[in-house]
């Protein structure tokens, strides 16, 4: 009974909207019918100004931490202290006297977030060392982010899903671990729910001539290619050599028999989205990935080989995604933004990684940073399928042979 009890006011408290209040009081005006029509913080300063909008988020952030404090002062069992914060966030998206049509709960929900996440730290029970190499490289991709996308919503696709993987890889299972990754999935919910809302990827336009290069079944199907990964890790090493080797030997037959017979070509190009006009008369970028996949695992030891395939796949892929939409400062024939998105993709992809399968933090940046510069400068004209993952892993080898 106390507990029920205690979550009633929990979700009252949540359901105390002064967005809603500050917009009658203030101009005689319903705020969700404003502005951005949510009642909440950042709609407060665009209609009503920067006090009522501070009034809002302190008051709005500490609603969570009012109804865990009184469900604590009532002494329950600590389950049920947490549900009364969660309980907050329901009322202020659901208030009961707004015909259930609140805010989006995301102030509440922060509050919450830091609540738990310095408990966790008094608690000592993240593994803080192991845990570093994932916060350095999620505060490296908020700062691209901002810069590339400039909208704090995209953070919400982009770098909490991530950081809920570290937290989670490197954390004592304990209560509190559990109530706060359900805080980060639920503000990502809502970013990208509202990143949808406003159609900010529906409304982009694919630049002319870069269609093939985005919506190509390649491009879609190269995030596949991490099966080569787990196949070496689960698999004997000369069977692996034997399927990488085997399948860039088929491709390189393909692209000689086009090659040399025009018809060949011909009736391969007619296949939509096999080969890219760029590659008619030469190899096509499959041959030189495959062959650069079968050269890492030969060559080089299966974690460098791993974490440099990882740099081409999705390092590649951001490039193409954020270069073609967001690109403003250009230079050759890349950008910044693109360039930019290739390191930080490609740092998070391999700081994942190392999480599972333990190797130097260090290695993994000097080796993206070097994987970007490849695909920057492509040397010797070199298809950079090819090149990135060769000189990539050969920096992470000779550094770490050094040390």
């Amino acid at each position: 009974m106390i507990g029920t009890l205690a979550i009633f006011i929990g979700y009252l408290l949540g359901s105390v909207n002064p967005a809603f209040f500050f917009g009658k009081i203030l101009k005689g005006i319903d705020i969700r019918q404003h502005g951005t029509k949510n009642a909440g913080t950042t709609n407060v300063k665009k209609v009503l100004g920067i006090g009522p909008a501070v009034v809002t988020a302190v008051f709005d952030i500490s609603k969570g931490l009012l109804a865990i404090w009184i469900a604590s002062s009532l002494g329950l069992p600590l389950i049920l202290v947490y549900f009364c914060g969660f309980a907050a966030i329901a009322g202020h998206i659901f208030p009961f006297y707004l015909g259930f049509r609140g805010g989006q709960g995301t102030a509440t929900a922060v509050g919450l977030l830091f609540f738990f996440a310095i408990k966790l730290g008094l608690l000592g029970a993240i593994n803080w060392p192991a845990f570093l190499p994932g916060l350095i490289t999620i505060a490296i991709l908020v700062l691209s982010i901002l810069f590339i996308m400039r909208d704090e919503r995209a953070l919400g696709i982009f770098a909490l899903p991530p950081f809920i993987f570290f937290l989670l890889t490197n954390t004592r299972p304990v209560l509190e671990l559990y109530f706060l990754t359900a805080i980060l999935l639920f503000i990502t919910g809502v970013n990208i729910l509202v990143i949808f809302q406003q159609k900010v990827f529906a409304s982009l336009k694919i630049p002319e001539g870069k269609t093939e290069a985005l919506l190509n079944w390649r491009t879609f199907a190269r995030p596949l290619a991490v099966i080569f990964i787990v196949f070496i890790y689960l698999l004997p090493k000369p069977t692996v050599l034997y399927i990488t080797g085997g399948l860039a030997l088929v491709v390189i037959l393909l692209d000689l028999i086009r090659l040399i017979s025009s018809r060949a070509n011909i009736a391969l190009f007619g296949w939509r989205g096999f080969l890219k006009q760029k590659e008619k008369r030469s190899f096509s970028s499959m041959t030189f990935f495959l062959t650069a996949v079968f050269l890492l695992f030969l060559l080089f030891p299966k974690e460098i080989a791993s974490i440099s395939i990882l740099f081409v796949i999705f390092g590649d892929l951001a490039a193409k995604f954020f270069g073609i939409f967001y690109s403003k400062i250009n230079f050759w024939n890349k950008s910044v933004e693109g360039s930019l998105s290739y390191f930080i993709f490609s740092l998070l992809a391999a700081t994942i990684f190392i999480q599972i399968v333990p190797f130097p933090y260090f290695l993994v940046i000097l080796g993206a940073a070097t994987a970007t510069l490849v695909d920057i400068f492509s040397p010797f004209g070199i298809d950079d399928n090819f090149t990135v993952g060769l000189i990539s892993a050969g920096a992470m080898l000779a550094i770490r042979t050094l040390i």
